[in-house]
């Protein structure tokens, strides 16, 4: 069984126990997922199925600017540890700015910039997660990170709620949750995210996505072919000899004409063979899937 599979990830499990859930219900133990998502963050977790695996690094376009999409809840008034509405309370304001002037940060957002990823989140420092020293009150210096956000679209603005809800169009890499706490604190009044859906990823939609219940009365939908996610790479076709030599892991010559040079995706005929890196001297095979 190898191929990829598009989770609607409920509230409430991790990333890792949908892989469990899935291994448990295909009975294969090659599975892996790519983007985490937060346990509380619901949408679009991609599942990559046997063979599928070897594809994962190279599922992400590199500097995709669009790379996902998510819708947020933020909740005004509120400080927590964690950034979102599930930490522990740290500071809380009665008082909240106008909704024009919330939606006009929100929007100060958009474009080039630099974020520190939250204390609780699984970016590695020193080969230790963040949310580890988080847990042990352990002091660990963070450094900020470049980020893009192509667009946000702020929805609705709630003062009676203290809630605003918006749409996310960014790079990866980018924490929904650190955007809350940082518009709550030019804000001066705190803000978290309370709510997370992510609407696509690395093109993947929530429309293409089955839930976990669905997949608990059903069986197995279709899976997207192994291939699904690489259409940015060059596709360059190879005869019969040529493809046999790169499924033994040789270096081949292709003799298609203007062959594109770097990472490539390698095909026989209709049949995706792997990855490979097109040299001067030839294809020289990454990840042989055949």
């Amino acid at each position: 069984m190898n191929g990829i599979i598009v989770v609607d990830k409920p509230q409430g499990m991790t990333s890792h126990d949908v892989v469990s859930f899935l291994r448990r219900k295909t009975g294969v133990k090659r599975i892996g997922h790519s983007g985490t998502l937060d346990p509380m963050a619901t949408g679009v977790l991609p599942v990559f199925i046997g063979k599928a695996t070897r594809i994962i690094e190279y599922a992400s376009k590199p500097d995709d600017m669009e790379a996902k999409l998510y819708r947020c809840t933020m909740k005004l008034g509120i400080s927590t540890d964690t950034q979102d509405i599930w930490g522990t309370v740290t500071a809380e304001s009665e008082l909240l700015p106008d909704a024009h002037i919330i939606e006009k940060v929100l929007k100060s957002f958009e474009g080039s910039g630099k974020q520190k990823p939250p204390m609780y989140s699984a970016v590695k420092i020193d080969g230790r997660k963040l949310y580890e020293y988080a847990r042990k009150n352990e002091e660990v210096t963070i450094s900020e990170r470049e980020i893009y956000i192509k667009h946000i679209e702020v929805n609705e603005i709630d003062l009676v709620s203290r809630e605003a809800r918006f749409d996310v169009l960014c790079s990866k890499g980018v924490y929904i949750r650190a955007i809350c706490a940082d518009a709550g604190r030019i804000l001066g009044c705190g803000a978290v995210m309370s709510g997370l859906v992510r609407l696509k990823s690395d093109g993947f939609s929530i429309d293409n996505a089955v839930s976990i219940d669905a997949l608990n009365e059903q069986a197995l939908p279709r899976l997207l072919p192994v291939d699904e996610p690489l259409s940015w790479l060059p596709k360059v076709k190879v005869d019969e000899t040529e493809a046999a030599g790169f499924a033994h892991g040789k270096t081949i010559k292709t003799t298609e004409k203007n062959a594109p040079t770097g990472i490539v995706r390698v095909y026989s005929k209709d049949t995706f063979l792997g990855i490979g890196t097109q040299t001067d001297l030839g294809i020289k095979p990454k990840k042989v899937l055949v």
